[in-house]
């Protein structure tokens, strides 16, 4: 005979309905409450199993996380390292604290790893769709009602087995994540894209735009790092050709515009540009809804707009821009009427890098146009013909970017020449420049045929015919003048390029010439052998080379006294400041004295962070009640003398501190005179302080002098 037993407990914590068999003592379950088709989460042996089944719990784990855990380690995408980390640490603590508490949800769960990152996987995160989630090969996921699909870097969207059970686990948690980034995603406001960390895009789709229940979320995995064009290079995204091409475009500041389809790599493309700037550019991104541009250079800043609130957002910015006097303005996407500020920017002579939806770099230049001219734009509402003109003579490349099979890459790019004006048959049309045109090979490799080639500072091109547009050239003589070029795809090679450059200007006699080659060099890699060829440059005038040693022989003496008094740190800035300059650096001898000092500061930093360790360790256990033999153990030997002022006076007044309370309680044989001995350290190290204070000051005077 069996009877069915519902169990109080079980039923709270997994809803489940179990049968108990008399003659065989064992129970079976007889039904799940619809649990399974509620979260989708797959059923597990024991009481683990029976956990993660539970409603009510996987509510209360994610409830915890979501107030837990960073908003950066929320993002679907998140690297999966650090979140799965916290994870463990929020549940784990949660845990422990009901278990001492004797109540709540969660003081029943097995705290080992596979239990608690499922019920993260079940809960906040993305069930069957989170082991792709977490691959970073992975570029790009959909989620269509239960389907997923997924698009490996290189390949095309494809269905994956893995499924949610219901629909509606997907639009749950597309709309608690948006609900946690203040996104508006119901009825009335059905689609929308959440601003998410780490350049993520995320894009939902919700009822009434869906059938009853289902969602599609479309999400794509932003860079975890700036990229160049080195990057996008060994992609296979263009070939050795067209990446000195665009090297050299952006070292004369010329101004991009990026065209392309969605997901083709035109926001990659702009990165990657923008970050193979030189120098030091002021660089303004302007983004909407989704920080995902991310810039190597200092000075950037970084504009978020909100078009979905403040349609006019986008050109404010741009207009906001003019005033800052970048370097480089680069809105993320060109949609409509902010074209207007944006082609201000470039008119005023900055350089602009910027993207927008075209099927070609005809299309793309005239759709700027027609944007810049849309009504309510900034200076050419309504004058597209201007707008056209103006674009056209000051913006000077135009690159096309597809897509095939998960590949992107460029597939035209062509330089502007101004326009052919309008007459009565013919409208205003540009003058387009071919540099380069993506083909498939007989064997279906994609290949590119270029035009012309970069050349150091200038374009050579294959017919010999010099197509140079006016405003490109003129942009390339000054670079010239200037100097300032790296013709050189890797700093490596520039080295080489500047050592033959400098050499070539020493026989002309052009000393100057020469020592500035070798000082952008160095400024772009500190190679040993720049160092030698511009100790061989000074060599051909001694005049100059004498001078130049004393002048480093100074900074090398103040390095050293501050090495003598253990001042690390500032031995170091003192360094860095005197390498900077290559010349200095290239004057001193003998040969190998910097390198010397440098490894004596890393040897000083070393001990000084291992004493400082200790220290810090064993004044907070002296705070906590720890006996004062115990703390002086954890202090370790008296090892100040090796260590800088600072970190030997804190290590000691631990130690006097520990010492006074041992003496207190009448412990400690020897302790008075331990005690006396370490006050005498304190002391001589607190004149020492004073006086090199005086001379740091000292040092400083001189150098402004």
């Amino acid at each position: 005979m069996a009877y069915t037993l519902t169990s109080a407990f079980l039923c709270v914590l997994c809803g489940e309905k179990k049968e108990y068999d008399v003659t065989t003592g064992t129970l079976r379950v007889v039904e799940d409450g619809g649990l399974g088709s509620l979260i989708g989460a797959t059923s597990g042996s024991g009481a683990a199993g029976a956990f993660v089944r539970s409603p009510d719990l996987l509510r209360a784990v994610r409830d915890l996380l979501l107030d837990e855990l960073p908003k950066e380690l929320i993002d679907p995408v998140a690297p999966s390292a650090a979140r799965n980390a916290a994870v463990l640490t929020v549940l784990r603590r949660a845990i422990g604290e009901q278990i001492e508490a004797g109540e709540g949800s969660l003081r029943a769960v097995p705290t080992d790893e596979a239990t608690l990152l499922g019920l993260y996987r079940d809960s906040l995160g993305w069930g069957p769709a989170q082991v792709y989630l977490d691959d970073e090969r992975i570029q790009e996921i959909k989620i269509n009602g239960t389907q997923i699909l997924v698009q490996e870097d290189g390949a095309d969207f494809v269905c994956v087995p893995e499924r949610f059970s219901d629909p509606k686990q997907v639009l749950d948690r597309a709309q608690v994540l948006a609900s946690q980034f203040r996104v508006a995603l119901d009825a009335a406001r059905p689609q929308g894209t959440l601003p998410l960390p780490h350049g993520t895009r995320m894009h939902v789709t919700i009822p009434p735009c869906t059938p009853h229940q289902q969602a599609l979320v479309c999400i794509r995995r932003g860079r975890r790092y700036a990229w160049e064009l080195d990057d996008i290079l060994r992609r296979g995204g263009f070939n050795e050709a067209i990446h000195a091409l665009l090297l050299l475009f952006a070292r004369a500041k010329c101004s991009f515009l990026i065209a392309g389809e969605t997901g083709s790599g035109k926001t990659a493309l702009l990165e990657s540009i923008v970050n193979s700037w030189p120098g030091t550019p002021h660089v303004i991104t302007i983004e909407d809804n989704t920080l995902e541009i991310m810039v190597r250079h200092e000075a950037w800043t970084r504009e978020l707009v909100q078009t979905a609130y403040e349609p006019t957002a986008f050109g404010r910015a741009a207009k906001e821009a003019l005033r800052q006097t970048p370097t480089i303005v680069a809105p993320g996407e060109i949609r409509a009427d902010e074209a207007g500020a944006v082609l201000t920017i470039a008119v005023s002579g900055h350089a602009i890098i910027s993207t927008l939806h075209a099927k070609s770099c005809l299309a793309a230049i005239q759709r700027f146009a027609d944007c810049a001219a849309m009504p309510g734009a900034y200076v050419y509402d309504g004058r597209r013909d201007n707008a056209l003109e103006d674009a056209c003579d000051n913006l000077e490349v135009v690159i096309h970017v597809e897509k095939m099979a998960g590949r992107r890459f460029i597939s035209e790019i062509v330089l502007l020449n101004g326009s052919d004006p309008r007459t009565a048959n013919t409208p205003l049309r540009p003058r387009l420049v071919p540099v380069a045109q993506m083909r498939v090979s007989e064997q279906g490799q994609i290949v590119w045929d270029t035009f012309v080639r970069a050349e150091v500072d200038t374009l050579e091109w294959q017919d010999g015919v010099d197509r140079t547009p006016k405003g490109l050239n003129q942009k390339l003589l000054l670079l010239r003048a200037a100097g300032r070029v790296r013709a050189a795809p890797t700093t490596r090679a520039a080295v080489d390029e500047a050592i033959q450059r400098a050499h070539e200007l020493v026989l002309a006699g052009q000393i100057d010439a020469a020592m500035h080659a070798l000082r952008r060099a160095w400024a772009d890699r500190r190679d040993p052998l720049l160092v030698g060829a511009m100790a061989r440059t000074l060599e051909a005038e001694p005049q100059r080379m004498a001078s130049a040693s004393a002048a480093s022989e100074q900074h090398a003496e103040v390095v050293q006294r501050l090495l003598d008094a253990r001042w690390w740190g500032e031995a170091r800035a003192e360094l860095d400041h005197a390498q900077a300059d290559l010349v200095t650096v290239a004057a001193l001898t003998p040969a190998g004295r910097w390198e010397r000092m440098a490894e004596q500061i890393t040897v000083g930093l070393e001990h000084d962070r291992d004493l400082l360790a200790r220290a810090r360790t064993a004044r907070s256990a002296l705070q906590r009640g720890t006996h004062p033999q115990e703390v002086l153990t954890l202090l370790g030997a008296n090892t100040v003398g090796s260590c800088s002022p600072d970190a030997g006076m804190e290590a000691l007044t631990v130690r006097r501190d520990a010492l006074r309370q041992l003496i207190q309680m009448g412990e400690g044989e020897g302790g008075k005179d331990a005690l006396a001995a370490t006050e005498a350290q304190i002391a001589t190290l607190h004149a020492q302080g004073q006086g090199q204070g005086q001379q740091r000051d000292v040092n400083t005077k001189a150098d402004s002098r």
